[in-house]
């Protein structure tokens, strides 16, 4: 070997580093070659003006770069500038940059974990080490972890250090560009068998960790043969690449597809909510195979099998899952095609009774179903009506009504709660303003998901309501779950200040049942709490829910606010309540939900608790 080609410069051991990671097997190419083959990438003519951040503490390092850089004439830098790692993150998360230049002792980490980090937050961006150690160990080592060159302060000038910049960019392509090739199939640029598998085991560190579930599917394109034989490859390589590009629109922006070769696509599905979801997203992708693919101005029909696997119910290995899903796919090819079979029979038949489900509920949402119950609120004082609480029933045209329980969950997961509790809002003020002109001034009291509260138009929906239907805020009480006001306490506080501005109130239900420590019902505190009805059953006997119901009651009100009893059915239930002061309740022992012509009818006759003795 001649002295030429003994000592490579480290930028070009960089790329042999790079390519022989990713080929797998040491690297037989003459040097010349790939000099010539970097040298590819490189841009001819002038560079482009170069955005470049330097995290360095010692300011006399910093005025050495600013002046190095000051030199170079055929090439203008813009230089930002972070005086430790922390900060250098932070700039690097919000600014564009094209280089960083790093020092690897900064006041808050030291050595190589300092490029890991930096790698970690932005890996696209090439790194040029700056250090004041000559050490050909050390340079290698900051190679392999992550950086494009490793330069010694003291020998640094203006044509060095721009040379040090150009080659790490076009070094950082060119790498970028070798792990496309070796990770992406060819034909339709997805991810293929390696780097799927890569995404998994993470997925699947991840799932451990967080507890959540992982879903893979596997798809066999149903048909493709006889358009590769009838139409020959070419016709058949565009329609995979279709097929791809329509793969990639029904999934979420978490989860991957990948191309395994031939006409065998995978998916994975990370941190799904429930196994239902997965059944879902299968609906997603045979309803897109319905309408024919464009290959050529040429309609061309084709199908899909699906099989899923689910993790950890399905296996707990990427190979498990891949073989169960395999299995599961050709369950669904031996039943025709065009479908999908997931891994356990038994939850196949409960997806399909979700998506059943889910289906009607948008049908029933187009065709008004929907109708609002209402329970009275009574005040254990006077024994009068004050308000009431209104409850949503679905009137079933085969199955008849149907109670809160048999729909509101899935409506909560799909996201139709929001048109439906806006529908129930408008109902129930509607009706209560009714009421009001004929004399009898009454509360009413709505529920609220969480899902609700999150959409940025709330505020405006309440008050666009309230307009509308000509009902003072000050009659409306909306009411939230204790675990829903906990969780993002800072924003659900934010929104329901907004409306207690609006003198709406804000009331709390469910109380007890969601653990909340008072420390965090002191930052947000309802106008009343309404006490979970497992705690009011059978109050009487059980002498710890009693100790339980007086200690809530009392806590409201040293803090002002007003108690009500949920689910009151007895009347050792009720004395209880009245004898330790509790305002108010509701139950079947006055009354369950009804129809609000019944409910008219209590407050023409009159309808009462005998008052407190």
């Amino acid at each position: 070997m001649t002295s030429s080609t003994a000592r490579k410069p480290l930028w070009l051991k960089t790329v042999i580093i790079a390519f022989a990671a990713t080929a797998g097997n040491a690297v037989d190419t003459p040097y010349t070659l790939i000099y010539k083959w970097v040298a590819g990438f490189m841009p001819a003519g002038k560079v482009k003006r170069m955005r470049v951040l330097l995290i360095e503490d010692n300011e006399d390092a910093v005025h050495l770069i600013r002046d190095a850089l000051t030199e170079a004439t055929a090439v203008r830098f813009d230089l930002a500038r972070a005086g430790s790692l922390a900060t250098g993150v932070r700039q690097l998360s919000k600014d564009n940059v094209d280089v960083v230049l790093l020092d690897l002792s900064l006041p808050d980490s030291q050595g190589l974990e300092t490029i890991h980090t930096v790698h970690a937050h932005r890996p696209e961006i090439p790194i040029v080490v700056l250090t004041g150690i000559e050490d050909d160990t050390l340079a290698v080592e900051a190679v392999q972890a992550g950086a494009q060159d490793y330069l010694v302060k003291g020998q640094i000038n203006g044509n060095l250090l721009v040379r040090a910049i150009r080659y790490a960019i076009e070094r950082k392509r060119a790498q970028e560009q070798i792990r496309d090739l070796a990770y992406h199939d060819e034909l339709t640029k997805l991810p293929n068998r390696r780097l799927f598998l890569d995404r998994l085991e993470l997925a699947l560190t991840q799932a451990r960790r967080k507890r959540k579930l992982l879903a893979v599917m596997l798809l066999d394109l149903d048909g493709f043969k006889v358009v590769n034989d009838s139409l020959g490859h070419a016709k058949g390589d565009l329609l995979l690449q279709r097929v791809g590009d329509r793969l990639k629109a029904c999934i979420r922006s978490g989860d991957t597809v990948a191309r395994l070769g031939g006409d065998e696509f995978t998916i994975l599905l990370p941190e799904l909510a429930q196994a239902d979801d997965a059944a879902r997203s299968a609906h997603k992708i045979l309803d897109a195979f319905t309408h024919p693919f464009v290959v050529d101005d040429q309609e061309l029909a084709i199908g899909t099998s699906v099989g899923i696997s689910l993790y950890p119910a399905d296996g707990t290995d990427a190979a498990t899952l891949l073989k169960n899903a395999d299995s599961a796919m050709y369950r669904a090819k031996n039943q025709g095609g065009n479908t999908y079979q997931l891994c356990t029979p038994a939850m196949k038949v409960r997806a399909s009774k979700r998506l059943t489900l889910e289906r009607n509920l948008r049908q029933a949402l187009d065709q008004h179903e929907f109708i609002v119950y209402y329970q009275p609120l009574v005040d254990l004082r006077s024994g009068k009506i004050f308000g009431a609480e209104a409850v949503v029933r679905w009137q079933h045209p085969e199955q008849g009504l149907i109670s809160p329980a048999g729909f509101i969950a899935v409506a909560i997961e799909t996201g139709l709660i929001v048109p439906l509790g806006l529908s129930v809002l408008r109902t129930a003020c509607t009706q209560v303003k009714a009421w009001h002109l004929r004399g009898y001034p009454l509360r009413v009291a709505v529920n609220l998901a969480a899902r609700q509260v999150r959409q940025e138009d709330f505020v405006t929906q309440v008050t666009k309501v309230m307009s509308e239907t000509g009902l003072a805020p000050e009659w409306l009480d909306v009411e939230i779950t204790e675990q829903m006001a906990m969780r993002n306490l800072g924003v659900n506080s934010a929104v329901f200040d907004t409306l207690s501005s609006l003198m709406v109130q804000v009331s709390m239900e469910d109380f007890g049942a969601g653990h909340s420590p008072l420390s965090e019902l002191k930052q947000f505190p309802p106008k009343t709490l309404k006490i979970d009805q497992s705690f009011v059953k059978g109050i009487g006997a059980k002498s710890r829910d009693a100790d339980i119901v007086r200690a809530v009651i009392d806590l409201a009100h040293s803090m002002d606010m007003k108690v009500i009893a949920e689910g009151v059915e007895t009347q050792e239930e009720l004395d209880f309540l009245r004898a330790h002061q509790c305002d108010a309740m509701q139950g079947y022992l006055f009354s369950p939900p009804v129809p609000p012509e019944v409910f008219e009818q209590f407050l023409v006759q009159g309808k009462c608790l005998a008052p407190e003795a």
